[in-house]
């Protein structure tokens, strides 16, 4: 083969690659959108309120399908806050292994809380297989994901465009395991990376969060829980986004990036994951058939409380009460206590112990809830005033002081953080 044919064969050979190259090589969207869920805790259906029930997994399947075919979103990235995994209950383990397969299927970035950790960081790893969990503050978990807006990627190369740090802080919440300082974990990381744009996310008190705010210009955005703190629409501070989303999973916010003329654009959204959302038909599905498992676990759990009544310390229920404090019964059957466990129904959990501890009357208690003589469903009069029977005649019954410490029982700051006793009083007022 002479000279010119050995060139031409080379050049060739090198043309082709480069159409290859050309044909595999991944530009990078010019807008990346983050797609923002949290406080999920196993609840796959949505949530019990009366008014609007908000959240589940197949809602949230249906917006997340709308976005991805959006082309002025670009690349969709789901992040779960913190806090999406169960805790409490007999069926968590089931309810959290649904959880996992939903975020590796739909490729989440699955941030850890003080909650979620109450499992353990093995337990969680364990549920989520070779996707990792994120938490800045030393628990041994990678703290933040660097995201690519513009540019070009090949393999492990990439070039051109712009990066975006998404941080995962989390701090110490009501009950939950103990978190280093947040503010201290992300200054530690700004260290590194003094002239990069953040967006922050995951469990942040608002003090927290303003103290964020204030010393780094650099955050374009911050997405956060705490409690049930909700914004309706977005805040700016300074130079930063902030949103926070409430609890239950019920909303979702999208946050979407792009780089234009040296200047980031950033456009943040908010919304419920309402009732006018179609839930996704086959995510329904597999959720309903999770949640028949976690009915069949509940029930063992709850069986496994019953003992019998003690003589002279029986439950009489509030039929029996109604008998001579008719006006007391008629309030408190207006009242949230009355369908207490009710409610539990929405999320299939009506059985779990671990909620009937506060949703029904005399759980675990001799002759209590659940009673095959007296319906003791609901937070009834006996639940503060102890057992009826011998009253009245020879019984006393017990009076309770109205406070903090006497209703926080089940009233405490993780589960009811907004509780004020004289306020919440007025509204059952019945002596």
């Amino acid at each position: 083969m002479n000279r010119r044919a050995i060139v031409g064969l080379v050049t060739f050979i090198i043309l082709e690659g480069a159409v290859i190259t050309l044909q595999i090589l991944d530009r990078r969207p010019q807008t990346v959108t983050f797609f923002f869920t949290g406080d999920t805790r196993g609840l796959l259906v949505p949530c019990g309120c009366s008014s609007v029930p908000s959240g589940g997994l197949a809602r949230r399947t249906t917006m997340l399908e709308k976005f991805r075919h959006e082309p002025d979103k670009g690349e969709i990235i789901p992040v779960e806050i913190a806090h999406g995994f169960a805790d409490r209950g007999p069926g968590r383990k089931l309810l959290n292994q649904e959880m996992a397969r939903y975020f590796r299927r739909e490729h989440y970035l699955v941030g850890v809380g003080s909650y979620d950790l109450l499992l353990g960081e093995q337990t969680l790893q364990q549920y989520m297989g070779d996707t990792p969990l994120y938490l800045a503050g030393g628990k041994g978990l990678p703290a933040m994901k660097t995201i690519q807006v513009g540019g070009w990627r090949l393999g492990p190369f990439s070039g051109g465009g712009e990066t975006v740090h998404l941080v995962f802080l989390s701090q110490t919440a009501p009950g939950g395991v103990t978190l280093a300082d947040p503010v201290e974990a992300f200054k530690s990381l700004e260290k590194i990376h003094p002239k990069a744009a953040y967006v922050v996310t995951g469990q942040l008190s608002p003090r927290s969060l303003q103290r964020l705010v204030k010393d780094y210009p650099n955050i374009l955005a911050a997405v956060a829980l705490w409690e049930t703190d909700v914004t309706t629409i977005p805040q700016k501070g300074r130079n930063t986004w902030m949103v926070y989303l409430g609890d239950k999973g019920r909303r979702f916010a999208t946050l979407s990036i792009s780089r234009e003329d040296g200047k980031w654009n950033v456009w943040p959204e908010t919304a419920y994951l309402g009732p006018q959302i179609k839930s996704a038909p086959s995510v329904a599905k597999e959720v309903e058939a999770v949640l028949k498992k976690v009915e069949a676990v509940n029930k063992k759990a709850l069986a496994r409380t019953v003992t019998p009544a003690v003589a002279g310390e029986a439950f009489m229920g509030a039929s029996y009460c109604e008998k001579c404090h008719a006006q007391a019964h008629k309030i408190w059957s207006m009242s949230h206590h009355a369908d207490a466990t009710k409610i539990l129904a929405i999320d299939h959990q009506q059985d779990n112990p671990a909620c009937l501890k506060c949703h029904a009357t005399g759980l675990g208690v001799p002759g209590g809830y659940p009673n095959s003589k007296v319906d003791l469903s609901g937070v009834q009069c006996e639940a503060c005033h102890g057992q009826g029977e011998g009253h009245p005649g020879k019984k006393k019954m017990i009076v309770p002081q109205i406070s903090r410490e006497s209703c926080g029982v089940c009233h405490d700051r993780r589960d009811s953080p907004k509780f004020d006793a004289e306020g919440f009083w007025q509204a059952i007022r019945h002596s």
